[in-house]
């Protein structure tokens, strides 16, 4: 396995694991929407990609976002590579995933 694959999986695992913490508590949905807003403050442009999250957010349902969350296609691949959902887990959550 390469080191993209490596890390298209380890993204995969990481967005399971978010996937699994959103569905068990609603109020987790506030921080990627929050995060995006404050990555923009920092920056006059939003990156594409976190654009895209945001439209995501906002008009697409929660079954959706965890298609991309927990999908395989190139395009969840690829929006995971930029994910806005930065501080839904914890460090331990995500060392253990680093560390398997």
């Amino acid at each position: 396995m390469n080191k993209q694959d490596k890390s298209d999986l380890r993204s995969l695992k990481l967005h399971k694991e978010i996937a699994k913490k959103l569905r068990a508590d609603n109020q987790l949905w506030n921080i990627p929407l929050m995060n995006i807003e404050k990555w923009k403050d920092k920056k006059s442009n939003l990156p594409y990609a976190l654009a895209e999250w945001k439209q995501i957010l906002l008009f697409s349902s929660k079954e959706e976002i965890y298609k991309v969350l927990e999908g395989s296609s190139q395009r969840a691949k690829q929006l995971r590579s930029s994910s806005p959902f930065t501080g839904i887990l914890t460090d331990i959550e995500r060392n253990k995933i680093f560390n398997t």
